[in-house]
């Protein structure tokens, strides 16, 4: 990599500078309450002395975040060139940010990374050879989002989208499509797999082995999926329909990887990516073998749903909702149900996880997390991975 006076990379930016140089990699990850940065690692060109290191030898600084410093919590030795500060993360930790909420675009945007490590006194090589404060320049190499580095990038019929392809091996696999909400749209490439866990949930060990291996494919509308919609007194404005570059996009997708298993395609979305779930299904009901939707922006009409009676669908919302309201699941759930339709409505009260309390509109965390169960104790990622196209 180019190291010049300005890098770019998921907006990572770095200083050139001189002296010994200590490159470090900001680790992030994909957390329900949006992606931080929790680890700082150095790489050194020498073999340390560990036990001249600790917590106290360094200080961190989100420099991007207005020079937030960030706690230190812990330090690991993965070998004796590598220094791993673990970094306080979680709900509301000033500066562990990597979107910010712009209010005017009503859409995440990316916080260019900018990182300062502070050498607060010498540290030793292993064979004694002091390495002083003066002389250790530090500069940031590189942001690893976990997951999100094994996507790769696309853009077909106006759409950008992020795609995960399991490895070839001579069978068929599954594809999952994931719609993102309403505020990961624009150009960015990145926001709709970033904002939540939509994309990276589905390439995680566990929900690569339930959904046996599957293709994971995140499009991202650059407007909003509606053509306008209404935030209390606000109107906000969609470019257009996408739905028809949409579908145009999962056709073509299809037919540029062989190793889809046609008979098991997926689809699933949350607030406006219900909607577009929804607004997918409608368009062309033949594709998909399952689909899951969670607290939709939108109420389809009976006409719309007598076309996607034959789809397995389960559908997610929280009672408390005050974003979008909760009828629009319960609704739909019913109907579908009056239809003889194979479908499974969870309601809860509220959103809470590891003791985090969220805004009830995220009942989403729960479905990426595989949370919601049938009656007969069904989990929803093993209830889609078992349904095939035709009931094959």
């Amino acid at each position: 990599m180019n190291f010049k006076s300005f890098i770019t990379l998921f907006g990572v930016t770095s200083t050139l500078c001189f002296g010994n140089q200590v490159p470090f990699r900001a680790i992030g990850e994909v957390f329900d309450f949006g992606p931080q940065v929790k680890e700082i690692v150095l790489n050194f060109d020498e073999p340390l002395n560990t036990k001249s290191i600790d917590k106290d030898t360094f200080k961190v600084i989100a420099v991007s975040s207005n020079s937030v410093p960030r706690k230190i919590t812990d330090i690991k030795f993965p070998n004796d060139k590598t220094v791993v500060l673990e970094l306080e993360f979680g709900q509301n930790i000033k500066g562990a940010e990597i979107l910010r909420w712009d209010e005017k675009l009503f859409s995440n945007i990316e916080i260019p990374i900018d990182y300062s490590i502070v050498q607060t006194k010498a540290i030793e090589t292993k064979d004694g050879k002091p390495l002083s404060i003066e002389n250790q320049k530090y500069k940031i190499s590189d942001l690893e989002v976990e997951g999100v580095e094994k996507f790769s990038s696309g853009e077909m019929f106006g759409l950008k989208y992020r795609d995960f392809k399991p490895k070839l091996d001579k069978k068929k696999h599954p594809l999952i499509i994931w719609l993102h909400g309403a505020g990961e749209g624009g150009e960015s490439n990145a926001t709709q797999i970033l904002g939540n866990r939509g994309g990276v949930a589905f390439v995680e060990e566990e929900s690569q082995k339930i959904f046996d291996n599957p293709y994971v494919l995140a499009p991202q509308t650059p407007t909003f999926w509606m053509k306008s919609f209404m935030v209390g007194d606000r109107e906000l404005i969609g470019e257009k329909d996408y739905t028809p570059d949409l579908v145009n996009l999962i056709k073509k997708y299809l037919d540029e990887n062989p190793s889809i298993d046609r008979d098991r395609i997926y689809i699933g979305g949350c607030s406006m990516g219900g909607y577009q779930t929804f607004k997918t299904l409608v368009a062309d009901p033949e594709i998909f073998a399952g689909a899951f939707i969670t607290c939709p922006a939108y109420e389809p009409s009976k006409e719309e749903l007598e076309k996607v009676k034959d789809i397995p669908i389960w559908l997610v919302h929280a009672s408390s909702d005050t974003t979008v309201p909760v009828s629009n699941s319960r609704n739909s759930f019913k109907y579908l149900k009056s239809l003889g339709a194979d479908v499974v409505y969870t309601e809860y009260e509220e959103v809470v996880r590891d003791g985090n309390k969220y805004d009830p509109h995220g009942s989403y965390f729960y479905t990426l997390h595989n949370d919601p169960f049938s009656g007969d104790g069904t989990h929803i990622f093993q209830w889609i991975a078992s349904k095939k196209l035709n009931n094959k």
